[in-house]
């Protein structure tokens, strides 16, 4: 198999590990409805309802697939949802995309 191939077929697992498990599509959810300037973590874990340790592991996982953005903002650290990656990865396996914080996964 050409390396090639094989990178963007573990670029495209990670990204679909990224979103497969609902804890994660919940964190996702929150991270959109946070919009483009994002959510400290701490505020993160609240919104989930999720112990930090394990919305530590989803985060991580989230952000391996390509979709998440963090910044440090004084002691915090402030999480955002890579739209654009995320509409890729949906749009290689067919008509699907996220438009903005204020609307739902939705198919064109």
């Amino acid at each position: 198999m050409h390396s090639a191939t094989l990178q963007s077929r573990k670029k495209l697992a990670h990204m679909f590990d990224a979103l497969g498990h609902h804890r994660r599509i919940a964190i996702v959810q929150a991270l959109q409805a946070a919009g483009k300037s994002g959510i400290a973590f701490g505020d993160l874990a609240q919104r989930t309802g999720m112990p930090e340790s394990a919305l530590k592991h989803h985060v991580r996982m989230i952000k391996r697939g390509g979709f998440l953005r963090t910044r440090t903002k004084g002691n915090f650290t402030v999480l955002r949802l890579d739209l654009e990656q995320l509409n890729l990865a949906l749009a290689s396996f067919g008509h699907t995309h996220i438009s903005d914080a204020t609307q739902d996964l939705v198919a064109v």
